[in-house]
């Protein structure tokens, strides 16, 4: 391991040392060794100063829409840059208040800033603000984009790119896509959009093995004219070709609503998420609404 360390370090020296090379062509791919050292727990003061500016820098470029060197997918920065990207005037209050705990007033100064973020529970009080965002109308007339907080994350939703706050842990997942789910916290943040999106009934329970299950429920009047014969074939199709969610159960209530029991563990990707929501959605009449972006730049 200690030859591990001095061999990364001579190599982000290396790198660094001609500034062209770590801006246009860095010595490691995507910078993934700035994420490697974010999750071993270094601190900024310990990373290649000039390597981590390029990678803000370019997660800047790529949330304003800028043309970016590369497209960052699961990229990791910490905490409070993220905040500074999305909330410049209040990130430092911001970091203070989710450290804290103090979700009320997070949720007051974001309110106050005029910044145009919704907060998830807006959903309350203005029935459809945050579909009309979804659909992209809000977000690219107003910049609007979505936000949701509890104890731990702070999740945001951005022109269908989804950035996740850890707030324990001190970084964020910036564009998340094949990094896994392993909390159910964090499942009570996202799912919900996703329902959302794509207009369904949701529910989320945990037995005692904490094996998490995802209840869903359509409408009979908005599915599509098949046969349920032919319906239930479509389902079983859209769990196998998904591996991680072989175990589900399809039922019609008397009203003719469909109820869908999906059975989740700890290897559930935002990807896998995506895929099975657009593949149960496509069995509606309504309008699909995506809600991760599709990885172009791999």
């Amino acid at each position: 391991m200690g030859f591990l360390i001095q061999y990364i370090e001579n190599l982000c020296a290396e790198c660094q040392s001609d500034r062209m090379t770590c801006v246009l062509s860095p010595m490691c791919r995507r910078r993934f060794l700035i994420k490697i050292r974010i999750l071993t727990g270094s601190l900024m003061e310990d990373l290649p100063k000039f390597c981590y500016a390029q990678v803000i820098s370019n997660l800047k470029r790529f949330k304003d829409k800028k043309t970016a060197l590369y497209t960052p997918i699961d990229e990791l920065v910490y905490v409070e840059d993220l905040f500074d990207i999305f909330f410049p005037k209040i990130s430092k209050d911001l970091v203070n208040f989710c450290i804290s705990g103090k979700i009320k007033e997070a949720v007051n100064i974001i309110t106050k800033s005029k910044i145009p973020a919704n907060y998830s529970k807006s959903q309350k009080e203005k029935q459809g603000i945050l579909r009309n965002i979804l659909k992209l109308d809000k977000m690219i007339k107003e910049g609007s984009f979505i936000y949701d907080i509890s104890q731990n994350y702070f999740v945001i939703w951005n022109e269908k790119n989804l950035y996740i706050a850890n707030i324990k842990n001190g970084y964020a997942i910036c564009n998340a896509h094949r990094e896994i789910i392993d909390s159910i916290e964090l499942l009570n943040l996202i799912l919900p959009l996703y329902a959302e999106g794509k207009d369904f009934g949701l529910k989320i329970e945990t037995d005692e093995t904490e094996i998490s299950s995802i209840n869903m429920w359509i409408s009979g009047k908005r599915l599509k004219n098949l046969e349920k014969e032919i319906l239930f074939q479509k389902l079983n199709e859209v769990t196998e070709k998904i591996p991680i969610f072989p175990r589900a159960s399809f039922t019609f209530t008397p009203k003719e609503d469909l109820e869908i029991v999906i059975e989740v563990d700890n290897t559930s990707s935002f990807d896998d998420l995506d895929t099975l929501f657009n593949n149960i959605d496509n069995l509606t009449e309504s309008e699909n609404i995506y809600l991760l972006s599709e990885i172009k730049d791999r």
